[in-house]
């Protein structure tokens, strides 16, 4: 297994936005809004980091902040940016931990599921509590916030957090719970002064940001990320159909896969798949393919992340391949993604609100890729996400058709 850069920038590298960021004051509440690539987790894991070495470097030690994100894969991953030195949790397990120890009493949740909090019963407890505590922890760094409820920063004010950074894109909603840029401001009670927008896009080459950009919704709160500068080395991102009438079938689909990892192995590829069935079936192809196949390096690292699952080898540092469901890649950065059976995407092109949704997952997938994108899709296979897709082939190049 190659090794590959994956570190956090220095404070030299960072661009003029990303420094004033960088030195808005610990206190208070700040709103960091940004698209993909614009540095923005980055600027959050900084944060973070100042606050850590004020806390010691022994992890056993209290410290005065907490590092919150949607699941536990970006936990890991931040986690693995900052050298094991993060105090962080997923917000909905800090959230009910945080309740339960501050007013001595479990976390109401909806209809017996314990991830479905009820938020109404949460405020009534909250509101009728007295004398709580000053919060043990009272710093928060919350990344990708726009997929938190509204109700979760009504929650943190009340429970007397006052000091709490949000870096958000309401673009890359894609959770079925989420806020708004403005919700998260008013909620937090933020103003003009403490919100800053970070533009440019430091990650994806040219043609993987336009191909991006063409799924932006272009939410005016959200502004899309701007363009970075071309390269004449950069490839055109490239939609592949395979199976009858087509070039390749599944298996040699997935041989160039591995030939792909093997060309590199210090390159990260996320295969990212729209359900658990297409998981499945590609990690187990992967797996089984690798070790038929005569690779020049032999077989790749290849590992998966599911919820309820052994996580695994998770690491970022590494070449290989990653396997993972479209939900889970939200902060993640590949140096190739490849949009595994783009066809088994459900929605109704007359229903433009599921379209939005849908472009929206698309626009966080794509841009999760640094070189290159490839989508694949069964050929012979309805596809509605067809109608989403850029036609001009300097965007998307198509081929696989015989």
């Amino acid at each position: 297994m190659a090794a590959r850069r994956f570190v956090l920038p220095n404070i030299e590298d960072l661009s003029k936005d990303q420094e004033r960021v960088r030195l808005l004051p610990k206190e208070g509440c700040h709103l960091i809004v940004g698209g993909p690539g614009t540095g923005k987790s980055v600027i959050a894991l900084l944060r973070a980091r100042q606050h850590h070495r004020a806390g010691g470097t022994r992890a056993t030690w209290p410290q005065d902040y907490c590092f919150l994100a949607y699941n536990k894969l970006l936990i890991a991953t931040s986690r693995e940016l900052m050298g094991g030195a993060l105090n962080a949790q997923t917000w909905i397990t800090w959230f009910k931990r945080t309740f339960e120890k501050v007013l001595q009493q479990p976390c109401p949740t909806r209809n017996g599921d314990a991830w479905a909090l009820d938020w109404q019963a949460i405020s009534q407890a909250i509101g009728s509590a007295v004398d709580l505590p000053l919060p043990a922890s009272p710093f928060l760094i919350i990344d990708e916030g726009q997929d938190m409820p509204p109700t979760f920063y009504a929650a943190l004010l009340n429970l007397g957090y006052e000091h709490v950074f949000v870096v958000a894109d309401q673009n890359q909603q894609i959770t079925d719970q989420h806020s708004t840029v403005r919700q998260i401001a008013d909620a937090l009670d933020i103003g003009p002064r403490e919100r800053i927008t970070l533009s440019y896009n430091h990650r994806n080459a040219y043609p993987i940001a336009r191909l991006a950009l063409s799924f932006c919704v272009g939410d005016p709160a959200s502004p899309c990320t701007q363009l970075p500068p071309e390269r004449a080395s950069a490839k055109t991102p490239e939609l592949m159909d395979y199976g009858p009438g087509c070039e390749c079938d599944f298996d040699e689909v997935v041989r160039r896969v591995l030939k792909a990892a093997d060309g590199d192995p210090a390159r990260l590829l996320g295969v990212i798949t729209p359900d658990n069935e297409t998981r499945n079936r590609w990690l187990d192809r992967l797996r089984s393919q690798s070790v038929a196949l005569a690779l020049d390096h032999g077989t790749p690292r290849i590992v998966t992340f599911a919820t309820g699952e052994d996580r695994g080898d998770l690491s970022f540092c590494q070449g290989g391949i990653f396997v993972i469901n479209d939900k889970a890649t939200k902060g993640l950065e590949f140096d190739w993604v490849i949009l595994a059976d783009i066809h088994r995407y459900r929605c109704n092109p007359e229903k433009e609100h599921q379209m939005d949704d849908l472009r929206r997952r698309f626009y966080v997938m794509v841009s999760r890729a640094r070189e290159q994108v490839i989508l694949l899709r069964q050929a012979n296979q309805s596809c509605p996400m067809e109608a989403i897709l850029p036609q001009d082939p300097d965007i998307l190049r198509r081929w696989g058709r015989l």
